[in-house]
C-alpha cells in the first residue's frame, strides 16, 4: 500500500463513520491536505510498524474531537480491512499502522506494469541516458553510491537467472518478510508521495534515490534469490521480481539525475 492508498482508505472510514453519527458530518470531506503517512524507521530489535501517521492530531480538532478519541476510533475500523494487519495507537493520537505481507509486497507489480515512469512526477521527463558513458567523468559520490546499488540489483538477477529462478504469476510475494524486505518494499511505496513533493528538484531526486539504494544494499536475507544447492521455490522468484523492480526504480532515478545506470561496476 502506498500513503495515497492509506489515505484514501482513513477517508472512506471516517466518511462511513460519519454517515453512522461515530463521527461530526464534517469527517466526510476527508483529512486534511499534504502528507499524512510516513515510513517508519526500523529498530535494530526486529519488525515494526510499516507507517506512521499524525492524521488525529492533524484532524481531530476541525471535528472538535481530542486526538487520542479520534485516534481510537480510526484504529478501530481500520484493522477491519483485509489489507491491515495492526494498527497502535499512542498516548499522543500518532497511529502505527501495520500493513499485510501480501498489500505490502503490491508495490512489486505496480512498479513491473511501469518500470520506466513509476514514481516520476506528472510533467516530468526522464532524459534517455546511455547506461555506460564510458571516459565521462566521476559522477560524484552520492550518485556512484546509487550506481553501485544498482548494479549490484543487476548482479543478483543475473545470478538468479543463471540458476533457473524465474519470475511467474504463481509467485508468493507475501513471503517476503524478512525486516530488510520490508524496509525496502515501504521505501518502495513511498518514493512517488517523495518525489511528487518538489517535483524537478534534484537534490530532493538524490536524497530519494540514495535511501532506496541503501535500502536495497541492507536487503541482506538473502544476498541472493536462493542459495547454492537449493531446490527453487515460488519465493525465489518473489525475490527476483523484488529485485527487478529495484532496479528499475534505481536505474529511473539515475537518469532523472543525467546519469547513466551500468549493470556492473
Amino acid at each position: 500500500m502506498t500513503p495515497a492508498d492509506l489515505r484514501e482508505l482513513v477517508t472512506d472510514v471516517a466518511a462511513r463513520a460519519a454517515r453512522v453519527g461515530a463521527l461530526p458530518d464534517a469527517a466526510e470531506a476527508g483529512p486534511p491536505e499534504g502528507p499524512l503517512f510516513r515510513p517508519i524507521d526500523p529498530r535494530d530489535a526486529g519488525v515494526v510498524a510499516d507507517w506512521g501517521s499524525p492524521v488525529a492530531l492533524r484532524w481531530a480538532p476541525a471535528l472538535g474531537l481530542e486526538p487520542r478519541e479520534l485516534a481510537d476510533l480510526l484504529a478501530a475500523r481500520l484493522v477491519a480491512d483485509r489489507r491491515i494487519s495492526a494498527v497502535e495507537v499512542a498516548p499522543t493520537g500518532w497511529l502505527a499502522l501495520t500493513v499485510t505481507d501480501l498489500a505490502r509486497a503490491a508495490v512489486i507489480p505496480a512498479i513491473l506494469a511501469a518500470p520506466d515512469r513509476y514514481a516520476v512526477p506528472v510533467g516530468i521527463v526522464v532524459p534517455e541516458v546511455p547506461d555506460e558513458l564510458p571516459g565521462s567523468r566521476s559522477p560524484g559520490e552520492p550518485v556512484m553510491t546509487i550506481q553501485r546499488a544498482h548494479a549490484r540489483q543487476c548482479r543478483r538477477i543475473r545470478n538468479a537467472s543463471a540458476a533457473g529462478v524465474e519470475s511467474r504469476a504463481s509467485d508468493r510475494l507475501e513471503e517476503l518478510t524478512h525486516v530488510s524486505e520490508r524496509v525496502l518494499l515501504v521505501t518502495l511505496a513511498d518514493l512517488p508521495q517523495r518525489l511528487a513533493r518538489h517535483p524537478g528538484d534534484r537534490d530532493r531526486m538524490l536524497a530519494a534515490a540514495l535511501e532506496v539504494a541503501r535500502r536495497a544494499d541492507a536487503w541482506i536475507h538473502p544476498e541472493r534469490p536462493m542459495s547454492v544447492g537449493e531446490h527453487i521455490r515460488p519465493v525465489h522468484g518473489a525475490r527476483l521480481s523484488l529485485a527487478t523492480a529495484t532496479r528499475h526504480v534505481l536505474r529511473t532515478g539515475l537518469h532523472l539525475l543525467g546519469a547513466s545506470a551500468p549493470e556492473r561496476m
